[in-house]
């Protein structure tokens, strides 16, 4: 008789739902915006408090409009701060970069 070999499980991967959209994705697919001394503020690295998650590649999610529901008063300013923080990535990956090639031998 055989023994059966136990079948890996898939790792558990968290879902979030974006305030904007309401979109569900795995949580890496999000921004958090964290709620600390009763103002929301996008921070990257370790957050503790309450939190809300916005679609991390859909600018349509950081339009203020879409942010009310979530950050009322505080909706332009998310807006704001989502903006400048992913506008400038974007600008610094289309620079054509100046490396050089590792096949070039000198002669």
């Amino acid at each position: 008789m055989h023994a059966a070999l136990p079948t890996p499980h898939p790792a558990h991967v968290p879902e979030r739902s974006c305030v904007a959209c309401r979109r569900k994705r795995p949580q890496a697919e999000f921004l958090r915006v964290t709620r600390v001394g009763g103002r929301w503020d996008l921070r990257a690295g370790h957050r503790v408090g309450r939190g809300a998650y916005v679609c991390a590649d859909t600018p349509e999610c950081w339009q203020e409009k879409r942010l009310r529901r979530a950050f009322r008063a505080q909706a332009a300013e998310i807006a704001a701060q989502l903006q400048t923080q992913h506008a400038a990535p974007q600008q610094q990956s289309s620079a054509p970069s100046a490396r050089v090639s590792p096949e070039v031998s000198h002669v």
